[in-house]
């Protein structure tokens, strides 16, 4: 069993948006081991994570979203879209190969290398930084119930990435470990799907384009049986 917090970070490739700020990385869940031999093993497991990351919007976009009132969905338009912070919740799947030492006193250290595939089962955006009007001279932030929009339209339901880190775990008796490391996760394609149904260029109205990451690292703790 184990946890992983950490810090996720966006990695935008076109023009008209960057990362905003950092976002927090959590998961917990099981880890499976199985040795091939007294120095290398497979680990594989099922891990349920939240991650988040944020958006800012440099050029001319708007969004588009509904307003709910006594459970009827009006659809609205706001005129700027500034920023937004999303929240991607998803499954984990790790496969990499773990290369250890010989235990050195009560200490095994050591590296692993793989990849992770992560499931996504629901994605929001929250924090949406708007102008509402040409005319309004001040930024608001939307609120009430639309202060957390959907937005699993807006996500690849798979994302797969590289998966690396080291560590060192502690035999406490028996066959059980405290498992103490450092991860970095780095994404291989897009989370964000490239045309937004959401985000229009106030321009053209056509939907905005993009190209997005999402990485992340954490540190590990768990316990091994």
């Amino acid at each position: 069993m184990k946890v992983t917090p950490g810090a996720s970070w966006f990695k935008v490739n076109k023009i008209g948006s960057e990362n905003k700020s950092i976002g927090y990385h959590v998961a917990g869940g099981l880890n499976y081991e199985y040795s091939l031999n007294k120095n290398v093993a497979i680990t594989s497991g099922l891990l349920f994570t939240q991650t988040t990351g944020g958006i800012e919007y440099t050029d001319s976009v708007g969004l588009k979203y509904s307003i709910v009132d006594n459970g009827v969905s009006t659809a609205a338009e706001a005129y700027q879209l500034y920023s937004r912070r999303y929240i991607i919740n998803s499954i984990d799947v790790p496969l990499t190969f773990k290369f250890r030492t010989a235990e050195i006193g009560y200490l095994t250290y050591y590296g692993e290398f793989g990849g992770m595939a992560n499931v996504v089962t629901n994605a929001f955006a929250s924090k949406n930084n708007v102008k509402l009007n040409e005319t309004d001279g001040a930024t608001t932030e939307l609120s009430g119930n639309e202060s957390r929009l959907e937005a699993k339209n807006e996500v690849n339901f798979l994302r797969v990435g590289v998966n690396f880190g080291a560590g060192v775990e502690w035999n406490l008796v028996g066959n059980t470990s405290l498992l103490i490391g450092v991860n970095g996760n780095l994404a291989l394609n897009n989370l964000m799907q490239k045309s937004s149904d959401s985000i229009f260029y106030r321009t053209t109205n056509a939907s905005f384009q993009r190209a997005t990451r999402l990485n992340y690292c954490a540190l590990q703790i768990g316990v091994q049986f």
